[in-house]
């Protein structure tokens, strides 16, 4: 059984490896993959989960990739269907790894998508920040959710959006400005932002 156990292991991270490795190469690139691409890390991510059902790393990078063919086929009815398929995932994720901000960073930004501004939104808002208050992807995420969310916004969740962003801007303040300038969204959080020497430099940008 222990072998058997180790060998299923392996096999899973062998798989899982190849679509971190894709993905990340993907994120880097700046540029969104080419939809066989997207196909062949959907099945690596497949074959690992079918080693490992239960592992939480799994589910978020298949989640990552249906949320890369979402962006790649567009958010009309095909993409947001991905879009929610990875809403499931990063459930099932946080079911199993309950403290993992970016799970819950992630699952912020589906819902954002899906315009679904509810009661689950709001925990996952809070969870994420209150898990990862300094993690850059968090900050990236979140300010990508924040930009696509806005205008459905309440005050309370405008400010932890805006606090995201004052942490982000330490560490990341190109990331976090392109996050917010592809949905033209960088001057209204300014607007919400405590006035300091990185939050004049970000808002004069």
């Amino acid at each position: 059984m222990g072998i058997y156990t180790a060998c299923t292991w392996a096999m899973g991270d062998l798989y899982g490896y190849k679509v971190r490795y894709v993905t990340s190469q993907w994120q880097n690139s700046g540029t969104l993959p080419e939809l066989n691409e997207i196909e062949i890390a959907l099945s690596d991510a497949d074959t690992a989960l079918n080693w490992e059902a239960g592992n939480p790393e799994y589910l978020e990078l298949k989640a990552r990739v249906l949320y890369y063919r979402a962006l790649v086929v567009g958010m009309s009815a095909g993409g947001l269907v991905d879009v929610a398929l990875a809403k499931m995932l990063h459930l099932e994720a946080i079911a199993l790894r309950p403290r993992w901000p970016y799970s819950w960073a992630n699952l912020v930004l589906m819902k954002s998508y899906l315009r679904e501004f509810d009661d689950e939104y709001h925990h996952a808002l809070v969870q994420a920040v209150r898990f990862g208050p300094w993690e850059q992807s968090v900050h990236i995420t979140l300010a990508q959710a924040g930009a696509i969310s806005w205008g459905a916004l309440s005050r309370e969740q405008k400010r932890l959006y805006a606090d995201n962003v004052q942490r982000g801007i330490v560490r990341s303040k190109e990331a976090v400005g392109a996050a917010l300038d592809s949905f033209k969204k960088r001057s209204v959080v300014c607007a919400y932002l405590k006035r300091s020497v990185d939050q004049k430099r970000f808002c004069s940008t």
